[in-house]
């Protein structure tokens, strides 16, 4: 209204013989137009601050929950380095194998004399206790597992629902695209790492398979030590049985471990990638 005012005004001359009204007529309209001008700019840039403090913040936060997932994945292994790792893993698998065609082997051997099925089960009985060993060179013991596990569904709960949510409202996701953190999830189900509230679930996860395998073992040592026991009983026929078993819970347990492993090691990858994004930082 101002400027409108101050053209009408110049066009009829009105404004010649005042200097000073003119003047302040002119910064006034100057003033009305850059203040709100200002104050736009200054919203804008106390935005981006804000949001570039919370990206730097919330960044931060995201790595350290995704190298410390990462970090308690890796720590399922009893050994620390991967070639040792590896090794582990290597004679596990082995002594699985030996452990399994012994087992085969007897129960082939049902319907022969025995004296074979004796000898037998003493090779059973032997690959196995070998390859309870082998597995625990290999992996943490139950009950280590499982607190890792449900630590690592703790934390990747917070970075998943809580920090992840609030980078999006920035516009600066960690995960443009749903197919990481559905393996994620998927690797967590699968390890059998419980409910949310990090409890585990023992109808889901053969976290306690070497326990079985002891008892099995224990009840055939007695069966085969007893006079009046038949190698071809029933008992020692159940207790190989079970014990096979057991053999496909830690075969599948071994490989649940190292997918996990494997999937929060590129969680870590992604989420390094991008915090460190120079794009992402000078944007």
């Amino acid at each position: 209204m101002i400027l409108v005012i101050g053209l009408m005004g110049d066009s009829i001359g009105v404004w010649e013989s005042s200097p000073f009204l003119t003047n302040l007529l002119s910064s006034l309209t100057g003033f009305c137009f850059a203040v709100p001008v200002a104050i736009i700019v200054l919203h804008r840039v106390s935005i981006y601050q804000m949001d570039h403090q919370q990206w730097r913040t919330l960044s931060g936060l995201a790595s350290d929950l995704s190298h410390r997932i990462s970090a308690l994945a890796m720590e399922l292994r009893v050994n620390s380095t991967l070639s040792d790792h590896e090794a582990a893993s290597d004679a596990f698998w082995a002594a699985h194998s030996e452990t399994v065609v012994a087992i085969k082997n007897w129960l082939d051997a049902l319907n022969v004399a025995d004296q074979r099925l004796t000898s037998g089960l003493e090779q059973v009985i032997t690959q196995g206790d070998r390859c309870i060993r082998a597995w625990n060179a290999c992996w943490k013991s139950p009950l280590d597992v499982g607190g890792s596990l449900a630590e690592i569904r703790m934390r990747w709960n917070t970075l998943i629902g809580d920090v992840e949510p609030r980078l999006r409202e920035i516009g600066r996701p960690l995960f443009p695209t749903p197919e990481l953190h559905l393996e994620i999830e998927e690797a967590l189900e699968w390890v059998g790492a419980g409910s949310p509230s990090g409890r585990l679930d023992s109808s889901v996860s053969p976290l306690t398979w070497i326990e079985e395998a002891r008892s099995v073992l224990a009840r055939i040592r007695e069966k085969r030590s007893s006079p009046s026991s038949s190698s071809s009983s029933g008992p020692v026929v159940e207790g190989i049985r079970q014990l096979e078993q057991a053999l496909s819970s830690s075969a599948e347990e071994h490989d649940r471990y190292e997918y996990l492993a494997e999937v929060t090691s590129r969680l870590r990858s992604v989420v390094d990638a991008a915090v460190t994004d120079p794009q992402r930082l000078s944007s």
